[in-house]
């Protein structure tokens, strides 16, 4: 562990993202007590009028007078919420469906694999805002159970993978041999070795997640006003009484760029980290041997 920690300290875009990261959840949990504005609140006396970024408002203000550095850090808050709860769902989802279709192997990991082929066939974005549009509602809880249901299909692919590679494996087999059920030798055996590459799949959706719901606000169909997102700042942003104003573009736009980029390096860098420890560890056991992450479980199965 200290090793892997050590090793992540050396990648320096690992550490970039997680410095990226950090900063945007640290502003999205303590921003509003540091800046107490509230990002509904419409200044009557600047309504029509954007102010450039001032003393009083660093960031300026809409066209409704609302504080946009309040309105930022509202939408961390909900572009947040979204990309992690959403990954969760599509992460736990495709981790046992995966899991399930690489251990059951023969016709129904076929059929198991065709229905993910025939979801994945279909552009996620657009089934998303397909079903969307037509729940005609835009409930935030809604927003993050259609993202999380439309997006598992990678993972599950993944695990699935992983899954085919690991039961052919010898402490599966030794558990296999002293009865274990099938569902022992998934949950217990082959999901928690199979989670290398889906903590890097995790990390990456967040991401992904965040700029589906900042498209889907953009578009009018996710997050709606007066609840601020960074999707439907930009929405705001694009009037002709706003072409003066570029800051309205520039602060959410900037900051759906750099929290990408910080989740996208961090993915990065833990892919590169788990690899290495991957290959370390399989270096220093022999190849017919189990690596570190797998050793306890052969030493339970004997």
């Amino acid at each position: 562990m200290r090793s892997a920690v050590l090793r992540f300290g050396r990648e320096r875009s690992a550490v970039a993202g997680v410095v990226i990261v950090a900063i945007v959840v640290l502003g999205a949990l303590f921003g509003p007590l540091l800046y107490p504005a509230s990002p509904i609140a419409i200044d009557h006396a600047l309504m029509g009028s954007p102010v450039a970024p001032s003393f009083a408002h660093p960031l300026g203000t809409d066209l409704l007078g609302r504080d946009e550095l309040a309105r930022a850090f509202a939408g961390a808050r909900v572009s947040l919420t979204v990309g992690v709860t959403a990954m969760l769902i599509a992460i736990s989802l495709g981790t046992v469906y995966g899991a399930i279709a690489g251990a059951a192997g023969g016709r129904i990991d076929a059929l198991m694999m065709r229905v993910v082929d025939a979801l994945l066939a279909f552009p996620s974005f657009f089934l998303i805002i397909t079903v969307e549009a037509l729940t005609e509602k835009f409930a935030l809880v809604l927003i993050i159970a259609i993202i999380g249901l439309l997006s598992w299909m990678g993972v599950a692919r993944l695990v699935r993978g992983e899954v085919l590679s690991l039961r052919e494996r010898d402490f599966v087999e030794a558990a296999r041999a002293l009865g274990a059920s099938p569902g022992r030798l998934i949950f217990r055996h082959l999901i928690p070795n199979a989670l290398t590459p889906v903590v890097v799949a995790a990390t990456l959706a967040i991401g992904d997640n965040i700029l589906v719901e900042a498209g889907l606000s953009f578009l009018g169909l996710g997050v709606q006003p007066p609840t601020a997102s960074w999707g439907n700042m930009l929405q705001g942003a694009l009037t002709p009484d706003a072409r003066n104003a570029p800051w309205l573009i520039l602060t959410p736009g900037l900051l759906i760029v750099v929290t990408l980029l910080g989740f996208s390096l961090l993915g990065d860098g833990l892919q590169v980290v788990l690899d290495r420890s991957i290959g370390q560890n399989l270096d220093a056991a022999g190849d017919g041997a189990p690596s570190l992450l797998v050793a306890p479980l052969v030493a339970e199965a004997g």
